[in-house]
């Protein structure tokens, strides 16, 4: 098989690991009997991983975990020795390799739980465990690309997501980048949502890297859902017809408050996304021009009376008359001819109080 040609999937496998979200799905759920624990699911993710290197000699595994603020690779079927077991204790009904991945990826997760915090922060890092798989492809693509048969060892990635929470705005832009990255080098990103809200850019990823997105109708089915969804490898999804994404929710998140928002305004030098116009890109600092602003309605005034750009219009200069500054102070009589006439000698004495006053110093100017 191998000097044909064929070659094995590697299935990078990133488990969400929210305590929090996990606590609340082993609650029952509005089905009887739908409630899924995190003991539960690792034991379902473990099955699937045992059926996937069961599939074919060639498959490789890798799996990933995502806590609060953690990231961590838990097994990798290429750089983890798979010959001995860390058990002193030896089932002979119990396959080696399977055992192996057991004791790791298990080990892995309640060492990965001590380490979190008595009050964890929200969400979990997923793009730390994307990043960490994307790395992890590349690595093994540059490593057989000096093998004598790189072209029958090479194995064809693809990764699966666990998620249980929901997106963090903050973490648009390296997702992604994540998400671009697996789009250029063609690995399909599926995602197994298993509780919470539907995640948006879990949603994009699947799309634009055609993957499959699944959100859960009964928790406690999880396991069929991946050996009947999940397992099949790229090559085999084409022969297969699988439930695809009908709406695929497209918004992005603001670079200026992280945020997701329906409409925005793009940088045209860098593509950054903001919630309202600036004079300013704060990512680039492009400087745009004010009739640019004024268009999009940038420093209208509160009241809406002055139209779009009446905050930015400023007072003009009026120029002083040649008579001088009295003259552009006073304001001329209109029944009055001598008191213009008289206007230089007032401005350079005291100005007179009334009106008669004035007349007669122009009298005596002429």
């Amino acid at each position: 098989m191998a000097a044909q040609g064929v070659t094995g999937d590697l299935l990078c496998l990133i488990i969400d690991l929210n305590p929090a979200a996990w606590a609340q799905s082993g609650q029952p759920g509005p089905l009887a009997g739908d409630s899924l624990s995190l003991e539960q699911a690792l034991d379902h993710a473990l099955v699937f991983c045992n059926a996937h290197l069961a599939l074919r000699h060639e498959n490789q595994l890798a799996v990933f975990a995502a806590a609060p603020g953690l990231s961590r690779q838990l097994f990798s079927s290429h750089l983890s020795p798979t010959t001995a077991s860390t058990s002193a204790a030896s089932d002979s009904n119990i396959y080696q390799q399977f055992r192996i991945v057991d004791e790791r990826v298990t080990q892995g997760v309640k060492d990965l739980m001590r380490e979190l915090p008595d009050d964890p922060p929200t969400g979990a890092n997923l793009v730390g465990a994307l990043s960490m798989a994307l790395c992890h492809i590349n690595r093994l693509n540059a490593t057989d690309a000096f093998a004598s048969s790189a072209a029958s060892r090479k194995a064809r990635p693809r990764i699966v997501v666990l998620s249980v929470t929901q997106d963090s705005s903050a973490q648009y832009v390296p997702i992604m980048n994540c998400i671009f990255t697996a789009q250029k080098n063609n690995i399909e990103i599926d995602v197994c949502k298993v509780f919470g809200p539907d995640a948006v850019f879990l949603q994009q990823a699947c799309h634009l890297t055609s993957g499959a997105y699944f959100k859960l109708e009964r928790r406690a089915a999880l396991l069929q859902y991946l050996l009947v969804g999940f397992l099949p490898g790229a090559a085999a999804h084409k022969n297969l017809m699988q439930p695809r994404q009908e709406h695929v929710d497209l918004r992005a998140a603001c670079f200026c408050h992280r945020r997701i928002v329906d409409i925005g305004y793009v940088c045209s030098v860098c593509l950054s996304i903001f919630c309202s116009p600036l004079p300013v890109c704060s990512t680039c600092r492009t400087k745009f021009p004010m009739s640019t602003l004024k268009r999009l309605g940038f420093g209208a005034a509160p009241g809406g009376g002055g139209g779009g750009g009446a905050g930015l219009a400023r007072p003009k200069k009026r120029k002083a008359p040649p008579g001088g500054a009295a003259g552009a102070r006073a304001s001329p009589a209109p029944g009055v001819a001598g008191a213009g006439t008289g206007g230089g000698a007032s401005a350079r004495g005291t100005p007179a109080p009334a009106a008669g006053a004035a007349t007669g110093g122009g009298a005596q100017a002429g």
